[in-house]
C-alpha cells in the first residue's frame, strides 16, 4: 500500500480531533465520549508511528489497549444517548462482556503482542447493533431533516465503518485472497476511514450545544 495514502487516511483523524477541540466548551456533554475516542485514537496513531517508523517495532500492544478503551468509551456513548435507559443491568453485562472478550483474546487466544482480531470482530458487531438500534430510535422521534441529526450521522458512519472493519479483520485472520486483493481491501478501508472522520467532524459541528442557564433576577 502506498505509504503517503496510508498516512493521509490514518491522520485524517486530525479533522474531527481539531473540530472537537474547538467546539469542546460548547458541545453538549452527551457527545463527550465520542470526542474522547477521537482524541485517544489520534494519540494511538502517534504512538504507532513512533513504534513502526522510529523504533521499527510492532504497534500491536498499544493498539490492543486502544481498541479496549474505544469499545468501552463507545458503549458509554450509547449509554449517554439513552440506549440503556431503564436497562442498567444490561449495560453492566455488556461492559463485562467486552472486558471478558478482550482478556480471552489477548491472553488466551491471540496473545497481547498480536492484534486481537477476534475481539475487534466481536466489538465491531456490537457497535453495529447498538448503532442500528439508535438509528431506529432517531427515525421514530426526529421531525426535522434526519441528515442534520448528529447522532444519526455518527451511528450511520459506525455501521459502515465497523461492518467493513469486521470484514477486514476476518481477512486478516483467515488469510483469504491474493496479496493484491488484500491490498485493495485495505485501500478501501483507508478511504472509509477518511470519509468517516470527515462525517464525524461534520456531526461535531452540528451536535447540540450546551444548555445555558441563567440565575433568576432578584
Amino acid at each position: 500500500m502506498n505509504l503517503t495514502w496510508e498516512l493521509a487516511t490514518t491522520y485524517s483523524v486530525l479533522i474531527p480531533a481539531v473540530t472537537g477541540w474547538v467546539r469542546f466548551k460548547r458541545i453538549h456533554p452527551t457527545f463527550y465520549p465520542l470526542l474522547f475516542v477521537i482524541w485517544l485514537g489520534l494519540l494511538n496513531e502517534l504512538i504507532s508511528s513512533v513504534l513502526i517508523f522510529g523504533l521499527r517495532s510492532s504497534n500491536a500492544v498499544n493498539s490492543n489497549f486502544y481498541v479496549l478503551a474505544e469499545a468501552l468509551l463507545l458503549l458509554w456513548q450509547f449509554e449517554r444517548w439513552g440506549t440503556f435507559s431503564n436497562k442498567k443491568q444490561f449495560y453492566q453485562i455488556t461492559f463485562a462482556a467486552i472486558l471478558c472478550a478482550w482478556i480471552i483474546d489477548n491472553f488466551l487466544i491471540s496473545g497481547i503482542t498480536h492484534f486481537c482480531s477476534y475481539f475487534m470482530i466481536f466489538y465491531s458487531t456490537l457497535i453495529c447493533l447498538l448503532s442500528i438500534d439508535h438509528i431506529n430510535f432517531i427515525v421514530i422521534r426526529e421531525r426535522k431533516n434526519i441528515l442534520r441529526n448528529a447522532g444519526f450521522l455518527i451511528c450511520a458512519t459506525f455501521v459502515v465503518y465497523h461492518s467493513y472493519k469486521a470484514m477486514v479483520e476476518a481477512f486478516w485472520l483467515y488469510g483469504k485472497g491474493s496479496p493484491a486483493f488484500k491490498d485493495n481491501v485495505y485501500k478501501i478501508h483507508g478511504a472509509i476511514n477518511f470519509l468517516s472522520n470527515c462525517i464525524f467532524a461534520l456531526a461535531i459541528l452540528w451536535a447540540p450545544q450546551k444548555q445555558k442557564f441563567s440565575l433568576p433576577s432578584s
